[in-house]
């Protein structure tokens, strides 16, 4: 029988990336995409799973799974409850209160919990922290009508806009992304949703590609976009797995590459490197 509540992977207090302010960002477990760049890979299953992380072990020949003494081997998610959520974020109310800060919710793709997602959400709410969601937007667009109530900012990823690339290089075309994002800006205030590109170098920071999605910013009303420069430390990540990372070395775009990138949007776009 399954256990009640939901299931993450990692909890970050402190973060200043992922919305304004000293936020906590809950990572959950389970993703629908399974992008070929995947940052963390440890989030797509939605079950818990094993993890080996080589750099931290020390051979002590003591090998106890989840109880090893250097968090070498461990297992990857836990069950966890609305409640325990909240207990833990509660502390660091000051925190968010003085700095404009709050929760957020991330992954993964917390809309794949979306029952879980939405009692905890409501709870927060009760306790008036700000909350933001960090979503693909692939998912059953009922949820969104559901859960857009209780969410103060949605941050939507859009990587690619030609849907048969989008296919090649996430397992899914992006005609339910984009339509779900045009739903949610006609159910919610323009200026509570984000579009996020993370930008993979030679996959998505192409300049076609980031031009189109600066227009279809511009068609469906969005003004603000922040572009996530790659991040190097993705590999690694999949010798966890003992997976070998699909794109092979990337080097991060340089200062240059990305003050390009931004000298393509227009006027009325509020594009912010992050």
């Amino acid at each position: 029988m399954p256990k009640p509540g939901g299931i993450i992977f990692d909890i970050d207090h402190f973060a200043v990336h992922d919305g304004p302010g000293i936020r906590s960002v809950i990572y959950f477990k389970g993703c629908p995409l399974r992008c070929l760049w995947c940052h963390s890979p440890e989030s797509q299953s939605k079950e818990l799973e094993p993890v080996y992380i080589k750099s931290r072990c020390k051979s002590c020949n003591n090998c106890s799974g989840d109880d090893c003494l250097y968090e070498a081997r461990r297992i990857c998610g836990y069950h966890v409850s609305s409640s325990e959520l909240l207990d833990e974020v509660l502390p660091q109310r000051a925190f968010y209160d003085s700095s404009g800060g709050g929760v957020t919710l991330s992954g993964g793709e917390p809309l794949m919990q979306p029952e879980f997602v939405a009692e905890l959400l409501q709870k927060l709410r009760i306790k008036g922290m700000h909350t933001i969601i960090e979503t693909s937007m692939m998912c059953d667009p009922k949820i969104i009508r559901e859960i857009y109530p209780h969410v103060d900012s949605f941050y939507c990823d859009v990587k690619i806009i030609d849907p048969v690339k989008h296919k090649q290089y996430t397992g899914h075309d992006n005609n339910l992304i984009l339509s779900n994002i045009e739903l949610l800006s006609k159910l919610k205030d323009k200026t509570e949703i984000v579009l996020r590109i993370p930008l993979i170098p030679g996959y998505t920071d192409t300049p076609e590609n980031i031009t189109a999605i600066y227009h279809f910013a511009l068609e469906k009303g969005l003004t603000e976009i922040h572009l996530l420069p790659y991040n190097t430390s993705a590999p690694a990540k999949y010798e966890w797995l003992s997976k070998t990372y699909p794109p092979g070395p990337l080097k991060q775009q340089n200062t240059q590459q990305l003050n390009e990138l931004l000298s393509l949007a227009p006027n009325n776009l509020n594009v912010i490197i992050m």
